[in-house]
């Protein structure tokens, strides 16, 4: 593995939902459909957005206690206008991991994220599943012995895909034209344990992930089963179209060790985790120095301590 300086940290992993709805589409008629890809054979795969996942990291940083490190979401000044958050990333961790975009009277500036996401995408076609459920009228009087108001809701059994690439030379550093016009050429560069400390949040968020819509009746575990970390000195998503599971639910060993052989001399370090009783196939056997899922992120963590970037 090269001992070049670290420019880029990517996570790449699997969850599997048994039966989920995590992220909404359109609603067709009384249906509430998921979004979904269209293949060139026309099967169509379920998908769960980038802007969905890094929702769930937000919400997984005010569960861990972080609120105070979270800027606070402002009002847009026109009804048709979008929300927005300080644009503060000296100060606020979401501001600087997550990126923001501010249009408002006499300001215009925006951060893109240095944490790049993909889209979280099913391994396997969308089958038309359905949950029918009803809106009872047990409680409020109405004829119970009628039924309620119907209404489905489309559901999958499947296992998702997704890729983040962080980019470590951008945590932490800021553009004058990333900030407002009273912090400009005042704001210096966070500390390198502020840094590793922000990316170490980062990393404990997507250790236990989980949310979407549906979750009062339909509960979604987004957290991987198996996970790849890789700290590179070329920014590039190498897992991004590579994490495949066969219709046995074997995960394609195969693939993976192919991409850290092909890609050893950009990878600085690697982590590998699986969670035991998923995969119908042996992982552990065949990918060498593979861990527990926690003892994984564990890891991952124990190396930022020594990261310099």
């Amino acid at each position: 593995m090269s001992e070049e300086k670290v420019n880029c940290l990517n996570v790449a992993y699997i969850f599997k939902t048994s039966l989920g709805s995590i992220n909404g589409s359109w609603t067709e008629g009384n249906v509430s459909t998921v979004k979904k890809i269209t293949l060139p054979n026309g099967n169509q795969l379920p998908y769960v957005s980038g802007q969905s996942l890094k929702y769930q990291i937000r919400k997984a940083w005010l569960e861990m206690g972080l609120a105070k490190e979270l800027s606070e979401i402002q009002q847009s000044e026109k009804t048709s206008g979008v929300n927005f958050t300080a644009g503060n990333p000296s100060l606020y961790l979401d501001d600087d991991l997550l990126g923001y975009m501010i249009a408002s009277s006499g300001e215009n500036r925006r951060r893109t994220a240095p944490v790049r996401g993909s889209a979280a995408i099913g391994i396997f076609p969308f089958r038309n599943d359905r949950d029918l459920g009803t809106k009872s009228k047990e409680q409020t009087g109405g004829d119970s012995g009628a039924g309620g108001n119907i209404f489905e809701t489309e559901i999958y059994y499947n296992y998702f895909k997704v890729n983040f690439l962080i980019e470590l030379d951008r945590i932490g550093t800021f553009h004058d034209f990333e900030l407002h016009k009273d912090a400009k050429g005042k704001t210096a560069p966070l500390s390198i344990e502020k840094k590793r400390e922000r990316l170490s949040n980062l990393l404990k968020a997507l250790s236990h992930i989980w949310g979407g819509g549906k979750q009062s009746r339909i509960l979604t575990d987004m957290s991987p089963k198996f996970l790849a970390i890789t700290f590179q000195h070329a920014k590039a998503p190498i897992f991004l179209e590579t994490l495949t599971v066969s219709e046995n639910e074997e995960l394609n060993t195969k693939a993976i060790n192919e991409v850290l052989t092909d890609n050893q001399k950009n990878i600085s370090h690697q982590i590998l985790g699986v969670q035991s009783g998923v995969f119908k196939n042996n992982v552990s056997a065949e990918i060498s120095s593979i861990q527990s899922i926690q003892k994984a992120f564990e890891s991952a963590l124990e190396h930022i301590k020594t990261l310099e970037f």
